[in-house]
């Protein structure tokens, strides 16, 4: 079960007011992965992740399946981009080694922005940024005229 020092560890939330830390904690999942399996798998539902503990890496599904990057261990967030747009993610999370992730479903996640903005000011800069970098997985395709 999660705590609220367990949320509060996590920099995107590290300034929260403890009533807010105390209802992510009790109103997220709690998800412990073995090495090899899905946080999300790509196309999955919209959510917002955080790595607890362990090694998540991001996977491309084409032909092949191969990484595309690797997030930090302890305290990194990731899936904003359908979070903010309300869009399927175009890769999955895969733990690389056992881990645990924290899960916040929209309906918290809303409820959360609306008592705390800069939540979501800080979550909207950063699917702005990751939407830049996912130009860079886009298959190459040649200009047409």
């Amino acid at each position: 079960m999660l705590t609220s020092d367990d949320v509060q560890a996590i920099p995107l939330f590290s300034a929260l007011a403890l009533t807010h830390l105390e209802r992510l904690s009790q109103t997220s999942a709690d998800v412990y992965l073995d090495a090899g399996e899905f946080a999300v798998h790509e196309g999955g539902e919209r959510a917002l992740f955080a790595v607890i503990a362990g090694k998540i890496e991001v996977i491309k599904l084409n032909r092949w399946s191969r990484t595309q990057a690797w997030l930090a261990r302890s305290g990194r967030h990731f899936r904003e981009v359908p979070i903010v747009l309300g869009t399927p993610f175009p890769g999955g999370y895969r733990a690389s080694e056992p881990s645990r992730v924290m899960r916040i479903d929209p309906q918290q996640y809303y409820a959360l922005a609306a008592a705390a903005p800069e939540i979501s000011t800080k979550v909207g800069a950063i699917a702005r940024e990751r939407l830049g970098g996912l130009q860079g997985i886009q298959p190459n395709r040649p200009n047409r005229v």
